[in-house]
């Protein structure tokens, strides 16, 4: 739709705000425009890939090719904001787990037993698989549009500089292609840990915002196996859990539809597992208990290893900006990313945007009709406090380990500003002394 067509449709459907756009279609992606398509006529989700049309890992998610679990609580959020959902996936061969007596849990040099809870099952399945799930329900909605294989290289803004207008747009397919302009009145960035915006926000002359890292130096080296018929009954999940500070080999096997196995090996404090055949086994051998080694060693490689090493926490500090450009958010992992390790990422893209659904809500009952000012500078506050548990839960963890990194540009910041006015608050007997001796007066004031 054009900008007209869209103020048209906004009036028809009694929608408060007219175009939104969001910035890639990853689970944070896709759950953001099912909570805005509640309060704009029209939702544009624009992704850089050519989406399948059948579960497939593609290049724009390379975090996928890696084990995925979606906590009870993450997949009880997805079942609200997509009813249906669960009963979709397990149809496409998703997996039904029971956590007290289907996993195998091994952590801290010993077999544990999750309290069974019969009623409490979660699923498991590949990360294509959900996602697939969820983009066929948004193509069904009247009020969102995918536009793919498209690269957003700017942010449009009025002659103010002061107030989101659009994207500027180019076509992935063709580099000579020319730029083109969509128009929104809200722009949301849910393209993941490589996020541009704080380039974006410095090009029109705001503050990037500071970050928070904690980098525990985790890495992955996966692959995917047939589940052998004749393998151990007894479990569904093994979880070999590392433990800080020093055992930091550890590994995970997780069904999934079309009786495969998808196998992570894990290594904290880099400590990585090897992406060579021999050192595959071998690294999986060496974890505290046999069981894991033996399961795989009888089973079949289905794909080649994939390893991934970017796994640190990183928060960047959008809700302490001194200055917002109206009209822009920014979620998901371009605001807050988990290590993967603790498997909380899908989850708290779904919190973030439950925590954008009640920002938008209290814009709409603070503020007149399509009036969005203020909601750029209330949504990441909503999300900070929305986070803040998870995120103290991982970094605790992550913390423990012998060998992490953590930069805090904003505790950076608080020290130099105490230095300057330690410094500042020296110099002052001297400035006095030397305006007393040079004029013969006392200062009545600070200098």
């Amino acid at each position: 739709m054009n900008t007209k067509a869209v103020s048209n449709y906004q009036q028809l459907s009694g929608a408060a705000f007219g175009q939104a756009v969001v910035i890639g279609s990853g689970i944070a992606g896709l759950t953001i425009a099912r909570v805005l398509a509640d309060h704009f006529a029209q939702v544009t989700i624009i992704e850089r890939d050519r989406l399948p049309e059948s579960p497939q890992f593609r290049r724009g998610v390379p975090q996928a090719h890696h084990a995925h679990s979606l906590p009870v609580r993450g997949q009880a959020l997805l079942e609200q904001q997509f009813p249906g959902l669960t009963a979709d996936l397990v149809a496409q061969g998703a997996v039904s787990i029971n956590g007290g007596s289907e996993i195998a849990f091994f952590v801290a040099g010993e077999w544990h037993q999750v309290q069974h809870h019969p009623d409490i099952v979660s699923i498991t399945c590949s990360r294509p698989l959900l996602e697939g799930a969820i983009y066929r329900r948004l193509v069904a909605h009247p009020r969102v549009h995918f536009l793919q294989e498209h690269s957003v290289i700017g942010l449009s803004v009025d002659q103010k500089g002061r107030r989101v207008t659009g994207v500027r747009l180019r076509r992935r397919s063709s580099l000579s292609s020319s730029e083109i302009n969509l128009a929104a009145q809200l722009v949301v960035d849910a393209s993941g840990r490589d996020s541009l915006a704080p380039q974006w926000l410095a090009g029109l002359g705001y503050s990037p915002p500071q970050e928070t890292t904690v980098n525990a130096f985790a890495g992955y080296a996966s692959r995917l196996y047939r589940r052998p018929p004749e393998g151990d009954k007894s479990w569904k999940t093994l979880y070999v859990r590392p433990t800080p500070a020093h055992s930091t080999r550890s590994g995970v096997i997780i069904p999934i539809e079309g009786n495969r196995w998808h196998v992570t090996l894990i290594g904290m404090a880099g400590d990585y597992p090897p992406l060579s055949e021999a050192g595959f086994l071998a690294f999986a051998r060496s974890l505290p208990t046999t069981q894991f080694y033996e399961a795989i060693s009888e089973a079949e490689p289905l794909s080649n290893l994939c390893g991934y090493r970017r796994t640190e926490n990183r928060v960047r500090h959008y809700e302490r900006l001194p200055r917002y450009l109206e009209g822009f958010l920014v979620g998901g992992d371009a605001a807050y990313t988990l290590n993967p390790v603790h498997a909380q990422g899908m989850t708290a893209a779904v919190i973030g945007s439950l925590a954008l659904d009640e920002s938008v809500k209290a814009q709409r009952g603070q503020h007149r009709p399509g009036d969005l000012t203020g909601l750029a500078a209330a949504f990441p506050k909503q999300l900070s406090r929305a986070m803040a548990d998870l995120w103290e839960m991982v970094i605790r963890q992550d913390r423990r380990w012998s060998r992490v990194e953590v930069i805090d540009e904003v505790h950076l910041a608080r020290r130099q500003r105490r230095q300057l006015v330690a410094k500042i608050e020296q110099s002052l007997p001297e400035r006095r002394e030397r305006t007393a001796s040079s004029t013969g007066l006392t200062p009545a004031y600070p200098l």
